[in-house]
């Protein structure tokens, strides 16, 4: 039987990339089972050498020189042209690391979910850890299955700010069971591995607002999002580190078309996908409607405002999580 996981990883100069794919590889319960879809926006002599993993035909991988960049989502995109019939999906960042067993973990959640939903899907920030590149990796472990991470749209009057999308913050709930929710962690999705075709990654995004736009874009696809208590992964939120493509300033002077422009026009792009403007594969799904959303979570896109903060995170939250979304 085909349990594969696709595994989407698309990476900017980050030395934690190679970590990153070890730390999946080592930890998982069913090695065998992983393939990893890798993106590497990187120069030849700093990016990775397939030679150094022994499980390296696991391993399917495009290099782009950094000049070609053109943010988060175009290699998240280009990342799933690699996907093959997988069953599963999951997509995270180039600075993860992973618990023992976190697969098996990640599926029996999922096919907990799949009992009661046709297409679950499984998101959050996860907690983070610390990384010193003088003194290596610790873990900020967070045990406490009660603490259950829900995420939530920044509220106020409006969320677009000087054409900016307002991003999603973590709000902690003590649950023990898993709870409907409404936004979506581009560093954490784990669901069907179909979901590359009916929700594929919009390359002409740059990087605020891809997640406002791929969880509504996966809402109205039909799949139900979910936040489980027991996350087997940690993220590293710090930039420090690395290089970011808009911080790359050397690379920055040699392009024709520099990172804010992309940034502007993707903006444009975000307000057309939202507000439910024909956009193809890209645009907003056909199996629920822009209304259906803020119905259910209290977003409203095309006004730019968010309706009853507490009524409508209360009606999420609360609602039991084996039950079917009902729309009034």
């Amino acid at each position: 039987m085909n349990e594969n996981i696709f595994i989407n990883i698309a990476s900017y100069k980050d030395p934690l990339l190679k970590t990153t794919i070890e730390s999946a590889y080592d930890n998982a319960s069913n090695k065998n089972n992983l393939v990893f879809g890798v993106v590497e926006q990187n120069d030849v002599i700093n990016s990775l050498n397939l030679k150094d993993f022994v499980f390296k035909s696991q391993i399917r991988y495009i290099r782009l020189d950094p000049e070609y960049a053109r943010g988060a989502c175009f290699p998240r995109n280009l990342a799933q042209t690699l996907y093959n019939k997988e069953k599963y999906y999951f997509q995270i960042d180039s600075h993860t690391l992973f618990e023992n067993n976190w697969d098996s973990i990640l599926i029996e959640e999922f096919n907990k979910l799949k009992q009661w939903h046709e297409k679950p899907l499984i998101t959050a920030y996860p907690w983070g850890f610390k990384y010193d590149i003088n003194d290596g990796i610790t873990l900020e472990k967070r045990t406490n299955t009660n603490e259950l991470l829900a995420l939530i749209v920044e509220h106020g009057y409006e969320f677009v700010k000087d054409e900016y999308y307002v991003p999603a913050k973590t709000k902690i709930l003590s649950k023990s069971e898993p709870v409907h929710g409404y936004m979506l962690s581009g560093n954490f999705v784990f669901t069907h591995g179909t979901f590359c075709y009916e929700v594929p990654y919009d390359p002409f995004l740059y990087f605020s607002g891809e997640e406002h736009s791929l969880a509504l874009r996966a809402w109205t696809n039909g799949y139900n999002i979910f936040h489980i208590p027991h996350i087997p992964l940690y993220h590293y939120y710090s930039r420090e580190y690395r290089t970011t493509h808009w911080g790359d300033t050397p690379i920055e002077e040699e392009k024709q078309i520099k990172w804010w422009q992309y940034d502007k026009m993707s903006k444009e792009r975000l307000t057309h996908i939202v507000t439910g403007k024909p956009l193809g594969i890209y645009g907003i799904g056909n199996i629920r409607s822009l209304e259906d959303y803020s119905n259910f979570c209290g977003i409203d896109y095309c006004t730019k405002s968010v309706i009853n903060k507490e009524y409508y995170e209360e009606k999420v939250f609360e609602m039991d999580w084996r039950k079917p979304i009902l729309l009034t």
